[in-house]
Protein backbone atom coordinates (compact mmCIF):
# COMPACT_ATOMS: atom_id res chain seq x y z
CA UNK A 1 0.00 0.00 0.00
CA UNK A 2 1.73 3.22 -1.10
CA UNK A 3 2.03 5.54 1.89
CA UNK A 4 2.82 9.25 2.04
CA UNK A 5 3.91 10.66 5.40
CA UNK A 6 4.59 14.28 6.28
CA UNK A 7 6.80 14.92 9.30
CA UNK A 8 6.20 18.19 11.14
CA UNK A 9 9.68 19.30 12.19
CA UNK A 10 11.01 22.07 14.38
CA UNK A 11 14.68 23.03 14.62
CA UNK A 12 15.98 22.82 18.19
CA UNK A 13 17.53 26.30 17.97
CA UNK A 14 18.19 29.11 15.54
CA UNK A 15 20.84 28.07 13.04
CA UNK A 16 21.91 28.45 9.42
CA UNK A 17 21.54 25.49 7.04
CA UNK A 18 21.93 24.87 3.30
CA UNK A 19 18.78 25.81 1.39
CA UNK A 20 18.88 22.36 -0.23
CA UNK A 21 18.89 19.67 2.47
CA UNK A 22 17.41 16.78 0.47
CA UNK A 23 20.56 14.65 0.55
CA UNK A 24 20.64 15.08 4.34
CA UNK A 25 16.94 14.22 4.70
CA UNK A 26 17.44 11.10 2.57
CA UNK A 27 20.31 10.02 4.83
CA UNK A 28 18.21 10.67 7.94
CA UNK A 29 15.32 8.52 6.66
CA UNK A 30 17.74 5.72 5.77
CA UNK A 31 19.04 5.86 9.35
CA UNK A 32 15.47 5.46 10.66
CA UNK A 33 14.99 2.45 8.38
CA UNK A 34 18.36 1.02 9.40
CA UNK A 35 17.48 1.25 13.10
CA UNK A 36 14.67 -1.25 12.46
CA UNK A 37 16.12 -3.28 9.58
CA UNK A 38 19.75 -2.64 8.66
CA UNK A 39 19.68 -5.14 5.80
CA UNK A 40 16.72 -3.37 4.18
CA UNK A 41 18.37 0.03 4.55
CA UNK A 42 21.58 -1.30 2.97
CA UNK A 43 19.66 -2.87 0.10
CA UNK A 44 17.89 0.43 -0.61
CA UNK A 45 21.12 2.40 -0.40
CA UNK A 46 23.10 0.02 -2.61
CA UNK A 47 20.42 -0.70 -5.21
CA UNK A 48 21.30 0.49 -8.70
CA UNK A 49 17.64 0.16 -9.70
CA UNK A 50 14.57 2.21 -8.75
CA UNK A 51 14.18 3.01 -5.05
CA UNK A 52 10.96 2.10 -3.17
CA UNK A 53 10.68 5.51 -1.49
CA UNK A 54 10.87 9.24 -2.10
CA UNK A 55 12.24 11.89 0.27
CA UNK A 56 11.67 15.63 -0.05
CA UNK A 57 13.79 18.60 0.83
CA UNK A 58 12.70 20.37 4.01
CA UNK A 59 9.45 22.00 2.93
CA UNK A 60 9.54 25.64 3.85
CA UNK A 61 13.13 26.13 2.71
CA UNK A 62 13.60 27.91 -0.62
CA UNK A 63 15.84 25.29 -2.23
CA UNK A 64 18.69 26.25 -4.52
CA UNK A 65 22.17 27.17 -3.39
CA UNK A 66 23.20 29.24 -0.43
CA UNK A 67 22.40 29.25 3.27
CA UNK A 68 19.16 30.11 5.07
CA UNK A 69 18.26 30.80 8.68
CA UNK A 70 15.78 28.50 10.41
CA UNK A 71 13.96 29.35 13.61
CA UNK A 72 12.38 27.10 16.29
CA UNK A 73 9.38 29.44 16.34
CA UNK A 74 8.45 28.03 12.94
CA UNK A 75 7.33 24.53 11.93
CA UNK A 76 8.74 22.89 8.80
CA UNK A 77 7.81 19.69 6.96
CA UNK A 78 9.55 16.66 5.50
CA UNK A 79 7.63 14.38 3.14
CA UNK A 80 8.44 10.68 2.73
CA UNK A 81 6.61 8.17 0.54
CA UNK A 82 6.94 4.40 0.79
CA UNK A 83 6.02 2.01 -2.02
CA UNK A 84 6.45 -1.49 -0.55
CA UNK A 85 4.71 -3.42 2.27
CA UNK A 86 8.05 -3.88 4.08
CA UNK A 87 8.62 -0.15 4.34
CA UNK A 88 4.99 0.58 5.21
CA UNK A 89 5.07 -1.95 8.05
CA UNK A 90 8.32 -0.53 9.35
CA UNK A 91 7.07 3.06 9.21
CA UNK A 92 3.86 2.15 11.07
CA UNK A 93 6.01 1.92 14.20
CA UNK A 94 7.37 5.45 13.81
CA UNK A 95 5.99 7.64 16.57
CA UNK A 96 7.23 11.18 17.25
CA UNK A 97 7.88 10.51 20.94
CA UNK A 98 10.00 7.47 20.08
CA UNK A 99 12.16 9.02 17.36
CA UNK A 100 15.49 10.60 18.12
CA UNK A 101 16.24 14.09 16.90
CA UNK A 102 16.85 14.10 13.16
CA UNK A 103 20.40 15.15 12.33
CA UNK A 104 20.43 17.04 9.04
CA UNK A 105 23.93 18.11 8.06
CA UNK A 106 24.79 18.71 11.71
CA UNK A 107 21.55 20.54 12.59
CA UNK A 108 19.06 18.94 15.01
CA UNK A 109 15.34 18.81 14.27
CA UNK A 110 12.57 17.56 16.56
CA UNK A 111 9.71 15.49 15.07
CA UNK A 112 6.50 16.97 16.49
CA UNK A 113 4.01 14.80 14.61
CA UNK A 114 3.74 12.53 11.58
CA UNK A 115 0.76 13.29 9.34
CA UNK A 116 -0.78 10.29 7.58
CA UNK A 117 -4.06 11.63 6.18
CA UNK A 118 -5.06 14.49 3.86
CA UNK A 119 -7.01 16.03 6.75
CA UNK A 120 -3.71 16.53 8.58
CA UNK A 121 -1.69 17.53 5.51
CA UNK A 122 -2.66 17.63 1.83
CA UNK A 123 0.52 15.77 0.88
CA UNK A 124 -0.17 12.80 3.22
CA UNK A 125 -2.31 9.79 2.32
CA UNK A 126 -2.47 6.01 1.88
CA UNK A 127 -3.99 3.96 -0.93
CA UNK A 128 -3.59 0.38 -2.09
CA UNK A 129 -2.52 -0.32 -5.66
CA UNK A 130 -6.00 -1.72 -6.25
CA UNK A 131 -7.63 1.45 -4.93
CA UNK A 132 -5.52 3.51 -7.32
CA UNK A 133 -6.71 1.46 -10.29
CA UNK A 134 -10.39 1.14 -9.36
CA UNK A 135 -11.68 4.65 -10.26
CA UNK A 136 -10.23 4.49 -13.77
CA UNK A 137 -11.67 1.05 -14.43
CA UNK A 138 -15.15 1.94 -13.18
CA UNK A 139 -16.01 4.96 -15.35
CA UNK A 140 -16.20 5.68 -19.05
CA UNK A 141 -13.52 8.20 -20.06
CA UNK A 142 -14.42 11.63 -21.38
CA UNK A 143 -14.16 12.25 -25.12
CA UNK A 144 -10.81 13.94 -24.51
CA UNK A 145 -9.50 12.74 -21.13
CA UNK A 146 -6.98 15.12 -19.58
CA UNK A 147 -4.67 15.23 -16.59
CA UNK A 148 -3.11 18.30 -15.00
CA UNK A 149 0.00 17.72 -12.89
CA UNK A 150 1.42 20.10 -10.34
CA UNK A 151 5.20 19.69 -10.21
CA UNK A 152 5.86 20.99 -6.71
CA UNK A 153 9.59 20.35 -6.84
CA UNK A 154 11.81 20.27 -9.94
CA UNK A 155 11.08 17.41 -12.31
CA UNK A 156 13.85 16.12 -14.55
CA UNK A 157 14.58 12.91 -16.45
CA UNK A 158 17.61 10.90 -17.40
CA UNK A 159 17.19 10.46 -21.14
CA UNK A 160 19.87 9.21 -23.54
CA UNK A 161 22.58 9.87 -20.92
CA UNK A 162 21.51 13.52 -20.46
CA UNK A 163 19.16 15.37 -18.14
CA UNK A 164 15.90 16.40 -19.80
CA UNK A 165 13.83 18.90 -17.75
CA UNK A 166 10.82 19.06 -20.09
CA UNK A 167 8.02 16.78 -18.82
CA UNK A 168 6.87 15.34 -22.13
CA UNK A 169 4.09 12.71 -22.05
CA UNK A 170 6.49 9.92 -22.99
CA UNK A 171 8.92 10.81 -20.19
CA UNK A 172 6.24 11.40 -17.55
CA UNK A 173 4.35 8.14 -18.11
CA UNK A 174 7.54 6.26 -18.87
CA UNK A 175 8.77 7.18 -15.39
CA UNK A 176 5.44 6.24 -13.80
CA UNK A 177 5.16 2.83 -15.46
CA UNK A 178 8.75 2.01 -14.48
CA UNK A 179 7.95 2.70 -10.81
CA UNK A 180 4.56 0.96 -10.91
CA UNK A 181 5.92 -2.19 -12.54
CA UNK A 182 8.84 -2.29 -10.10
CA UNK A 183 6.66 -2.28 -6.96
CA UNK A 184 2.98 -2.97 -7.73
CA UNK A 185 1.68 -6.56 -7.48
CA UNK A 186 0.27 -6.45 -11.04
CA UNK A 187 2.25 -4.89 -13.89
CA UNK A 188 0.96 -2.77 -16.74
CA UNK A 189 1.87 -3.76 -20.31
CA UNK A 190 4.77 -1.93 -21.91
CA UNK A 191 2.41 -0.68 -24.62
CA UNK A 192 1.24 1.97 -22.13
CA UNK A 193 4.52 3.72 -22.80
CA UNK A 194 3.83 3.78 -26.55
CA UNK A 195 0.26 5.02 -26.00
CA UNK A 196 1.60 7.95 -23.94
CA UNK A 197 4.13 8.83 -26.62
CA UNK A 198 1.76 8.56 -29.57
CA UNK A 199 -1.65 9.51 -28.18
CA UNK A 200 -1.10 12.04 -25.37
CA UNK A 201 -0.18 15.67 -26.02
CA UNK A 202 0.63 18.68 -23.88
CA UNK A 203 -2.41 20.97 -24.11
CA UNK A 204 -1.47 23.65 -21.58
CA UNK A 205 1.51 24.46 -19.38
CA UNK A 206 2.74 27.01 -16.88
CA UNK A 207 6.29 25.86 -16.15
CA UNK A 208 9.55 27.51 -15.20
CA UNK A 209 13.07 26.17 -14.80
CA UNK A 210 14.58 25.61 -11.37
CA UNK A 211 18.24 24.91 -10.62
CA UNK A 212 19.07 22.67 -7.66
CA UNK A 213 22.46 21.51 -6.37
CA UNK A 214 23.14 17.79 -6.51
CA UNK A 215 26.08 15.55 -5.70
CA UNK A 216 29.65 16.65 -6.42
CA UNK A 217 28.45 20.26 -6.25
CA UNK A 218 26.86 19.96 -9.69
CA UNK A 219 23.67 21.82 -10.65
CA UNK A 220 20.62 19.98 -11.95
CA UNK A 221 17.92 21.77 -13.92
CA UNK A 222 14.27 20.81 -13.55
CA UNK A 223 10.82 22.20 -14.26
CA UNK A 224 8.28 23.34 -11.67
CA UNK A 225 4.71 24.47 -12.17
CA UNK A 226 1.71 22.90 -13.89
CA UNK A 227 1.27 20.98 -17.10
CA UNK A 228 -1.93 19.60 -18.63
CA UNK A 229 -1.94 16.51 -20.85
CA UNK A 230 -4.78 15.45 -23.14
CA UNK A 231 -5.45 12.03 -24.68
CA UNK A 232 -6.20 12.23 -28.39
CA UNK A 233 -7.47 8.64 -28.30
CA UNK A 234 -10.05 7.80 -25.62
CA UNK A 235 -9.66 4.03 -25.73
CA UNK A 236 -11.10 2.93 -22.41
CA UNK A 237 -8.41 0.42 -21.45
CA UNK A 238 -5.39 2.54 -22.30
CA UNK A 239 -6.78 5.71 -20.73
CA UNK A 240 -7.59 3.70 -17.59
CA UNK A 241 -3.92 2.65 -17.40
CA UNK A 242 -2.80 6.23 -17.97
CA UNK A 243 -5.23 7.53 -15.34
CA UNK A 244 -4.11 4.98 -12.74
CA UNK A 245 -0.48 5.89 -13.26
CA UNK A 246 -1.33 9.59 -13.01
CA UNK A 247 -2.92 8.96 -9.59
CA UNK A 248 0.15 6.94 -8.56
CA UNK A 249 2.39 9.99 -9.15
CA UNK A 250 1.35 11.37 -5.74
CA UNK A 251 3.32 8.56 -4.10
CA UNK A 252 5.92 7.59 -6.68
CA UNK A 253 7.12 11.01 -7.72
CA UNK A 254 8.02 11.61 -11.36
CA UNK A 255 11.40 11.49 -13.04
CA UNK A 256 14.92 11.25 -11.64
CA UNK A 257 16.11 12.15 -8.16
CA UNK A 258 12.89 11.45 -6.26
CA UNK A 259 14.87 10.22 -3.23
CA UNK A 260 16.62 13.59 -2.95
CA UNK A 261 13.84 16.08 -3.36
CA UNK A 262 13.09 16.06 -7.10
CA UNK A 263 9.85 15.14 -8.86
CA UNK A 264 7.26 15.72 -6.11
CA UNK A 265 4.03 15.83 -8.09
CA UNK A 266 0.28 15.36 -7.88
CA UNK A 267 -2.83 15.59 -10.01
CA UNK A 268 -4.65 18.91 -9.76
Amino acid sequence: MPTALVFDLRPTEVFTVPAALARATHAAILRLISAADSALASAIHDAATLKPLTVSNILGLPGGRGLVRVDPQRCYQLRVTLLTPELETLAAAWQPQQLDLLDLDGSSWCVEQICTTPAANAWADRASYGELAAPALEHVPASRPRWCFEFASPVTFRHHATNQPMPTPALVWGSLIDKWNAFAPIAFPEEVRRFAEECIVVSRFDLRTSAEPTKNNATQIGAVGRCTYTAMNNDRYWTACIDTLARFAFWSGIGAGATRGFGRARLV
